[in-house]
C-alpha cells in the first residue's frame, strides 16, 4: 500500500513546510532590507554602513524605523 506524501498529523507532514518557509522568510527580509540600507546609507556616505546594516539585520523593525527617520542626517555629505 503506498504512503501519501504529506500526512495529517504526522511529524514531518505540511508542518514542517509551513515552518521552514517561515524560518526562510525570517532570514531573507531582514537580509535583504540590512543590504538595502547598506547600500543606502555608502551612498549617502555614511563611515557607519556596516554598523546600520548588523544593526537592521539584528535589530529588525526597531532600527529600520530608526534609520528611515534619521537617515537623511547619515553620511558627510551634507558636510
Amino acid at each position: 500500500m503506498p504512503v501519501p506524501v504529506l500526512q495529517v498529523g504526522v511529524p514531518g507532514g505540511a508542518e514542517i513546510l509551513i515552518m521552514l518557509f517561515v524560518f526562510a522568510l525570517s532570514v531573507v527580509v531582514p537580509l535583504v532590507v540590512s543590504f538595502l540600507i547598506y547600500r543606502d546609507a555608502k551612498g549617502r556616505g555614511s563611515r557607519h554602513a556596516l554598523a546600520w546594516a548588523l544593526g537592521a539585520f539584528f535589530g529588525s523593525l526597531v532600527v529600520w524605523i530608526l534609520y528611515y527617520v534619521v537617515r537623511d542626517e547619515v553620511g558627510s555629505r551634507s558636510m
